[in-house]
């Protein structure tokens, strides 16, 4: 069967699609927000009526998502070349905005009623590493090396994207156990974060080996 998608568009859509379940926890939270007869949600207690900040990183962390997703397509790069470096400079502000903006809401607000001072070290930390990730993707595209450059954009977007495993490992849990506890919360949070971390180091390396494959096919 042919597959509908043409394909250059195959890894963003890909991407976009494993990127819907954050984007529709984070759209739900915005609809919410919105909703002046909401009934009062406990997950969001800890902010207090003081939503900017939580406003912000959910419209900048979405448009990281969105956007980058079809700066991974080799047949796009290659095609439109000033629209990917053009799109990319607004990734890379979006992806460094949503991670400093997550260090911010770590540090600015109080715990939540699932939060241990172990899970907002991971999530702070996590949230730099998606700046810090960023940064060094463009210090090696200044330098041309288009391989780091590829790699550390990977991270970064492995990192930005861990919203959907995450979901994914505490809706299993929940299916075998029923509730969540502090404690479990920030084993399957901090468990999301790895295994993406994992997977973006696999994919890396898949990349690099099928280059040099490329490059000795060659001589």
């Amino acid at each position: 069967m042919r597959n509908p998608v043409p394909r250059p568009w195959r890894i963003p859509a890909l991407l976009i699609t494993i990127s819907l379940v954050p984007l529709a926890a984070t759209t739900n939270r915005l609809l919410w927000l919105s909703d002046a007869s909401a009934a009062p949600d406990p997950a969001m207690a800890r902010f207090e009526g003081s939503y900017s900040i939580l406003v912000f990183h959910i419209v900048i962390g979405c448009m990281f998502l969105i956007l980058a997703a079809p700066q991974f397509s080799p047949e796009l790069r290659t095609r439109y070349p000033f629209r990917h470096r053009f799109m990319g400079r607004i990734v890379m502000i979006a992806g460094i905005m949503a991670g400093l903006s997550g260090v911010w809401l770590v540090l600015a607000y109080p715990p939540g009623e699932l939060t241990t001072p172990i899970m907002d070290i991971v999530r702070a930390v996590f949230g730099s590493i998606l700046a810090g990730t960023i940064v060094l993707a463009f210090a090696a595209i200044r330098r041309r090396d288009f391989a780091r450059h590829r790699a550390w954009m990977i991270r970064a977007f492995a990192v930005g994207i861990a919203g959907s495993t995450q979901a994914l490992i505490i809706g299993l849990w929940l299916v075998f156990y029923g509730t969540l506890t502090p404690e479990s919360a920030t084993v399957l949070i901090s468990l999301g974060f790895a295994a993406n971390v994992a997977f973006a180091e696999w994919r890396i390396r898949t990349l690099k080996r099928g280059s040099s494959s490329t490059i000795l096919s060659r001589v």
